[in-house]
């Protein structure tokens, strides 16, 4: 009985071990020496089967990590390890694909794109945003952002149209995000009193097709 005992403790307490380990969430750009993206590099968690890749970019994004977590990929037969810690977002830079001269650092400047970040200093798409202090000088959404980001538009029920109307058989509307994560068909459906940013990504290449007319992310208190 009391071995019985003790194996249940074991595994309570190993229980509360992995829950206390929390997994965060892993976006990065890997980059040359001259700032560019370094495109289809297979980026591992070692000691896993779990992989991503990088795109044309440099980006790549990877879910469910944790701080012990260690990243490992190839670059001109050189072998790279980078250890995820408590940062959410990473950029690597090789001085030299040709050697492992590699500069690691969690940057701030950075485009929160749902899946990956982009660095707000390099993205060309064309993102902006308002701030819950902006906000406060309107009671519609529609109308801050018509006021505030300029070629948006907000129809009646609350769709967005970035860069004016594309076509006339096909949605125009933007992408429309809570919290980066939960789609949403009308900006109404969210309170304004309760946002504390809106970002507007007007080249949502990040999103695949379903950003191809921009994205908006609405984030609440």
């Amino acid at each position: 009985m009391k071995k019985f005992i003790w194996c249940l403790l074991a595994i309570f307490v190993c229980s509360l071990s992995a829950f206390s380990q929390e997994a965060v969430p892993f976006n990065g750009l890997l980059l040359n020496g001259n700032g560019k993206g370094i495109k289809n590099v297979k980026i591992e968690i070692k000691g896993t089967e779990r992989y991503t890749r990088t795109d044309k970019q440099g980006r790549f994004g990877l879910t469910n990590l944790h701080a012990e977590d260690v990243l490992v990929f190839t670059v001109k037969r050189i072998v790279h390890e980078v250890e995820v810690g408590q940062a959410k977002s990473l950029r690597i830079v090789l001085a030299s694909d040709r050697n492992d001269d590699m500069d690691v650092s969690e940057d701030q400047e950075l485009v929160d794109f749902g899946y990956m970040y982009v660095d707000r200093r390099e993205y060309t798409g064309g993102a902006s945003a308002i701030t819950a202090e902006q906000l406060k000088n309107f009671t519609d959404l529609g109308d801050a952002l018509n006021a505030l980001v300029p070629n948006v538009v907000v129809d009646a029920e609350g769709a967005v149209i970035i860069r004016g109307q594309r076509s006339l058989n096909q949605s125009n509307s933007a992408l429309i995000l809570l919290n980066n994560g939960q789609e949403m068909y009308s900006i109404y459906d969210v309170s304004i009193y309760d946002i504390k940013s809106v970002e507007i990504i007007k080249d949502g290449e990040g999103y695949g097709s379903r950003g191809a007319n921009g994205v908006i992310i609405i984030r609440t208190k």
